[in-house]
């Protein structure tokens, strides 16, 4: 008469069964997760892009500049400090799938988001809300691995961190997901990142 536990292969069967589950569901779960990091990092930008709206509106519709100053060496503080009293949380500038953290000091460059250097920003000088003709396209902020998007180059410096898409802030003050092959195409330069000088 055979006994009320399980047999060896009984048991293998189960744990080879869960293991096949378990192999299914953890990349379904990492995706999900992702997903949760990609909607907080999409309100992260939703507030920096609304923060530069209201500081050109607060500056006679001159955009924010990348950093006062007229070069690297002159400059004393880049484009989040100018943005902080309109933000006030330094950890916005903090994207949840990114390594990098802006310390909160004025010439710290090491954040999760850039703005659009040099067409948009510069040293100096932000550009005049009324010169940009297809806001909804042109490209103000965005993932990034380092404080500024290369607009020179069809946004050379975006992340797409969140399974495989880059979070970006429009000029208009919108913020949506793309494929940085979409958004580095050449054919799409002057679309995403007009030249404006």
């Amino acid at each position: 008469m055979r006994g009320k536990g399980f047999t060896l292969i009984e048991l293998l069967v189960v744990i080879a069964i869960i293991a096949i589950l378990a192999a299914i569901l953890f990349p379904v779960f990492a995706r999900a997760r992702e997903k949760a990091r990609q909607t907080a990092c999409v309100n992260n930008l939703k507030e920096i892009v609304l923060a530069a709206l209201m500081y050109a509106q607060d500056y006679d519709e001159q955009g924010v500049m990348f950093g006062d100053g007229v070069d690297w060496g002159s400059m004393t503080y880049l484009w989040p400090y100018a943005l902080q009293p309109y933000i006030k949380n330094s950890q916005i500038y903090d994207c949840p799938s990114a390594d990098a953290t802006w310390d909160g000091s004025a010439r710290d460059c090491s954040m999760s988001y850039g703005i659009a250097y040099s067409d948009l920003a510069y040293y100096g000088w932000g550009v005049k809300l009324g010169i940009v003709r297809y806001p909804s396209s042109v490209v103000y902020f965005g993932d990034n691995s380092d404080c500024w998007i290369n607009t020179g180059s069809s946004g050379n410096h975006l992340a797409d961190r969140h399974n495989e898409v880059c979070n970006i802030a429009f000029f208009d003050g919108h913020v949506k997901a793309m494929k940085l092959s979409e958004l580095q195409n050449p054919a799409n330069k002057n679309l995403y990142f007009p030249d404006l000088h």
